[in-house]
């Protein structure tokens, strides 16, 4: 996702003047974040937390804190230490075996809170509307993208329903998994048709 993300944000200010480019360093933010997000195992009394570049093996002694972040479905680990580059490791808690609910942390591996249907339909849409501008918008100003013989619109059709039926697949067990695969699922659509 943070390749798509600084994709897109390449694409939106392509031929723009350079006066409009410091707009998107703040953006640059949001796939730095992404990219800096965590896996946590729990392994006894120690945790494994596995970065995209490093992995460290942390004993629980060490944990200040395991609490969701400010982002719904992120979680954020303080440690006595400081941890580059936020201070913290923040981990998204469905790839996390635990999450903020693990074992043997305040809250107990029973407290988990349901996600509201509502909210979840929303954020499936939203999803799916940002995947499909996305798709459109590559298929407009990348004119490499453009699939026009009817065997690859074919072979990008079936790849979009077999995204399409793992997100069905996944959608409880790893949420923002399945909402990578509805994204590119519906972008494939979008560059389709």
């Amino acid at each position: 996702m943070p390749i798509l993300f600084t994709l897109g944000i390449y694409l939106f200010f392509r031929g723009t003047p350079p006066r409009y480019w410091p707009i998107a360093l703040p953006l640059m933010l949001i796939p730095l974040f992404m990219a800096t997000l965590a896996d946590i195992r729990y392994q006894g009394q120690r945790l494994l937390v596995k970065r995209l570049w490093t992995s460290m093996d942390v004993a629980q002694d060490d944990v200040i804190v395991m609490a969701p972040s400010f982002l719904e479905g992120v979680g954020v680990l303080r440690l006595r230490r400081f941890v580059f580059p936020w201070g913290g490791v923040y981990f998204v808690s469905d790839w996390s075996k635990f999450g903020v609910e693990g074992p043997d942390f305040e809250g107990g591996p029973g407290n988990a809170v349901g996600r509201s249907t509502v909210r979840t339909v929303i954020e499936w849409l939203v999803v799916a509307i940002s995947g499909f501008i996305a798709g459109r918008t590559l298929s407009s100003r990348a004119h490499v993208i453009d699939i026009q013989v009817s065997a690859h619109r074919t072979a990008a059709l079936l790849i979009s329903l077999a995204l399409g039926v793992l997100f069905v697949i996944t959608q409880r067990s790893r949420p923002s998994f399945a909402n990578v695969a509805l994204f590119l699922a519906i972008s494939l659509a979008g560059i389709i048709f």
